[in-house]
């Protein structure tokens, strides 16, 4: 595996677990997504759970997700580990995640564009293979092929 593979494992890995001990925060359901506590970095990095590049990583993704961004946007109430309320959004914080939403919205729809634009390049057409070399050169001397095992023969000295 490459690294970047390796880094994205142990990110899905970390976010499995807060998943498991933290259901109410990180919910399997994205329509049920709540804004996080503002400071739930420091909380998780105390509990150990995993280092701080890891957490750091994953809440990174996880609050830059269209739900999470939704949800903020929405005001709905941020939540704590254990579930508990934690107190409301600002509203530049709602201004801001509405202003990402909409930018990521905007992307998706130029791509979305670009690709119904993009012509259809019809499939090249298989060439037909190539003949089999002669195993023998016209000279009558072996010739070596990348397939098969040549044959060489020894000269004597006259």
């Amino acid at each position: 595996m490459t690294s970047a593979t390796t880094r994205r494992a142990r990110v899905d890995a970390v976010l499995a677990e807060l998943r498991e001990r933290f259901p109410a925060a990180f919910p399997t359901d994205l329509s049920t997504v709540r804004p996080l506590a503002l400071g739930i970095r420091e909380a998780i990095e105390a509990l150990k759970i995993a280092g701080r590049t890891p957490v750091h990583r994953v809440l990174w993704l996880w609050t830059r997700t269209p739900a999470y961004l939704a949800a903020i946007a929405e005001g709905r109430p941020r939540v704590n580990l254990d579930g508990t309320d934690a107190g409301t959004v600002a509203a530049e914080h709602q201004a801001q995640a509405a202003e990402r939403l909409a930018s990521l919205r905007a992307k998706g729809e130029r791509k979305a564009a670009a690709a119904a634009a993009a012509p259809v390049v019809p499939a090249a057409p298989v060439p037909e293979p190539a003949p089999e070399p002669a195993s023998v050169a016209p000279t009558g001397r072996p010739v070596l092929t990348l397939k098969g095992r040549a044959t060489v023969t020894k000269r004597t000295k006259p």
